[in-house]
């Protein structure tokens, strides 16, 4: 089969169809995307060799699923379902886990790929497979509310208008609370209230805004110090942003101000679905181009470019 292998720079190739183990099936990949942990992973980022690609929606094509024939979403953690944090109902902690295109286990931009069965979540009739298609952020999203509880009355601001700080801020945006999406890009900030989002320039933000929760999703180092910057005392800092080249940040001010920090990444997928199959939440005016798998490619090129949102590819 055919499919974008990196190893040092990215290639298409050709590779052998996978195999399914006991307990997983074979996806033939219908719709796939480009996620900033893509862009990253070629920078360095986890120093994954492999075929990339973590976000998708495609069909089940093993007859003895019982999820044969289906169009399904899936989980990118591959958990041993053995250890200490499988049994505490931290699967996506398990130390033996694979990380679909991202940590030893081969990714989407393929045309077929092998997953748990257990990890696959069907696709409702009433969702269109290009929004499926952003289950797996959207989920990250939602992680948030899993992990803390924000209060309606509470201010929150979210940096960085990108994929990702536009569907947190649209999930945001249904719990009520006084949001705003700040971004350095007049043009993104434009985008967002385009589609109904509360955003404004981080330029309009004096040293005296501040909120209660502050989210970085910039993609950027200097993300983490611009959002504590504008967090108040005893605030909570959401860490949304994995780059090839971390920051270090000045471990005093927490201490001082007694922030409160919760890395946040993987979230749940049905909810997900359930926001999309209602839309509640609609992604699709967030996609700046489709590519034909043939120019993956070029889909790269084009995904990295300032201004850039969702590539999806075409399968």
């Amino acid at each position: 089969m055919n499919a974008l292998f990196f190893d040092g720079k990215l290639s298409l190739k050709q590779v052998p169809k996978p195999r399914p183990m006991a307990g997983e099936v074979l996806i033939r990949i219908i719709y796939s995307a480009i996620c900033n942990t893509d862009l990253e992973i070629i920078k360095g980022y986890m120093g994954f060799k492999g075929i990339l690609g973590h976000e998708f929606v495609g069909e089940v094509v093993t007859k003895s699923s019982n999820l044969y024939g289906q169009m399904v979403a899936g989980e990118i953690n591959c958990a041993c379902g053995r250890c200490y944090m499988c049994h505490t109902g931290r699967e996506t902690h398990c130390p033996n886990r694979s990380v679909l295109g991202i940590q030893n286990h081969d990714g989407v931009f393929a045309e077929f790929i092998v997953l748990p069965e257990r990890n696959l979540h069907r696709v409702p009739d009433t969702l269109s497979l290009e929004s499926a298609v952003f289950a797996e952020p959207l989920a990250a999203a939602v992680e948030i509310f899993e992990q803390i509880h924000i209060k309606p009355s509470r201010k929150v601001f979210i940096f960085g208008a990108g994929k990702l700080g536009l569907l947190i801020a649209m999930v945001f945006r249904l719990s009520g609370c006084d949001y705003t999406l700040f971004s350095r890009s007049s043009a993104k900030v434009n985008k967002a209230q385009s589609m109904a989002i509360n955003a404004a320039l981080v330029s309009t933000l004096t040293d005296q805004d501040k909120a209660e929760v502050c989210i970085d999703c910039t993609g950027n180092p200097d993300g983490i110090s611009m959002a504590l910057s504008h967090l108040f005392p005893r605030g909570k800092l959401v860490l949304k942003t994995t780059v090839a080249d971390p920051q270090k940040i000045d471990l005093n001010q927490l201490v001082i101000n007694e922030f409160e920090i919760i890395g946040s990444r993987c979230g749940l997928f049905r909810p997900a679905l359930s926001l999309l199959s209602h839309r509640l939440v609609d992604p699709l005016p967030m996609i700046t181009k489709t590519f034909e798998f043939k120019d993956i490619l070029k889909g790269f090129e084009f995904a990295a470019k300032p201004g850039t949102l969702k590539v999806v590819i075409s399968h």
